[in-house]
């Protein structure tokens, strides 16, 4: 067999791989049974969910744009499977973009954790704080999405970000608005949600214009990654209430140039939301480059990152 034909075959098993994994997971889709005659079901849609709503509204008047692109994981993969097949702990891959991005971010702070006070004024915060949604199970079993914030990300290391992560998703009460903040602060966090709607939309309104109080609400940036738990390499289109905002899509095995050789990698898909009212092309590019370095290469022997594991 030529070396050709092993390359070959190794493409074959890994597409044949990826369409199991869809496979599976279609036929894991959960299909509800109706008892009424009607033929339908009417469910009330939460607080939560509502006021999330509300956020998006507020997110549309920003003037936004999106930048993707793919970036190959596959040596952090290896050192995160590594590190559990060494020690029975798994760390947490969004823990690691958070990481990452934290990181990077705080090397371009101007203009990126910065938060425009109406037309005429730019607050620039010295604290990377990353708001990212962590899925909590509950008592029922379900899953439900809840906010949290990740308070000085540019600090923590990957190994302490992660664990932060998973006592967060344990923690029976959780607030988005995680850190030092006022006790009034604090109460209208966890209770706007249960506020009338005129009320939510003048504190949102407030929330909006005034950076100190949006930044101890929902942080300077954010990260999503609800994408990761499709299949395929998918990327997202995501509205946000900052500046910038990171949003990971799918993740799949695909061809990659490697040193001038194509290989078969694992790749993810990455989308920057950016307000252009704040941030322009040549800052944007800088720091789209920067981060994409940073995942591919630099943070594997950062102290800060994968070192932090040893």
């Amino acid at each position: 067999m030529t070396s050709q034909d092993s390359d070959s075959d190794t493409q074959l098993k890994t597409s044949a791989t990826s369409q199991k994994r869809a496979h599976k997971e279609l036929n894991s889709t959960t299909e509800m049974h109706f008892t009424d005659p009607r033929g339908y079901k009417v469910q009330k849609i939460s607080k939560m969910a509502r006021l999330i709503d509300e956020y998006t509204t507020l997110s549309k008047q920003k003037n936004l744009i999106w930048s993707t692109t793919e970036c190959d994981i596959t040596e952090a993969r290896q050192k995160i499977k590594a590190y559990k097949d060494r020690t029975g702990e798994s760390i947490s891959f969004t823990a690691f973009l958070i990481t990452v991005f934290a990181r990077v971010v705080a090397n371009h702070k101007n203009p990126m954790n910065a938060i425009r006070k109406k037309k005429k004024e730019l607050y620039i915060f010295e604290d990377v704080d990353v708001l990212t949604n962590i899925e909590r199970k509950l008592p029922d079993g379900t899953k439900k999405p809840v906010n949290y914030t990740i308070r000085k990300a540019q600090t923590k290391t990957l190994k302490e970000i992660s664990a932060e992560l998973r006592e967060a998703q344990k923690s029976k009460v959780i607030s988005a608005t995680s850190g030092k903040q006022s006790s009034l602060m604090k109460k209208i966090s966890k209770n706007i949600h249960k506020f009338p709607k005129f009320i939510r939309k003048m504190i949102l309104n407030f929330l909006f214009s005034s950076p100190t109080f949006k930044k101890n609400s929902m942080g300077t940036v954010g990260v999503t990654a609800v994408g990761m738990f499709g299949s395929g390499l998918g990327h997202m289109i995501h509205l946000t209430p900052h500046t910038i905002s990171l949003g990971v899509g799918g993740m799949d095995v695909l061809p990659f140039n490697v040193n001038g050789e194509i290989v078969n990698r694992d790749l993810i898909a990455l989308t920057i939301a950016m307000d252009h009212a704040i941030i322009d092309g040549a800052p944007a590019a800088r720091f789209f480059h920067d981060l994409r370095q940073m995942i591919m290469y630099f943070c594997h022997d950062a102290e800060w990152c994968f070192k932090s594991l040893e």
